[in-house]
């Protein structure tokens, strides 16, 4: 019986890593999604800009600067490494 209720509780401990280790997969992939969302934005405004004549140059400092910015606030809230 002792083997059955080890084997029992080694069973949740790992459903818990699992769990942790999905949550965590699902942060990360928020942020990428995220980041690829904003580079398509980015590039869709530089194409209409070029499109109408518009001579609004995109700064791609202050964009990694932001990006930057978001990532760490990332980090800050969900308390992730990267």
């Amino acid at each position: 019986m002792d083997d059955c209720q080890e084997f029992h509780e080694k069973n949740i401990e790992l459903e818990f890593e699992i769990r942790e280790v999905k949550d965590r997969m699902n942060v990360y992939l928020d942020i990428l999604n995220n980041i690829d969302v904003s580079v398509s934005e980015l590039f869709e405004r530089e194409k209409e800009n070029e499109r109408f004549g518009f001579s609004e140059p995109v700064d791609y400092r202050e964009c990694l600067v932001n990006l930057r910015s978001a990532l760490r606030e990332y980090k800050r809230i969900y308390r992730v490494n990267f």
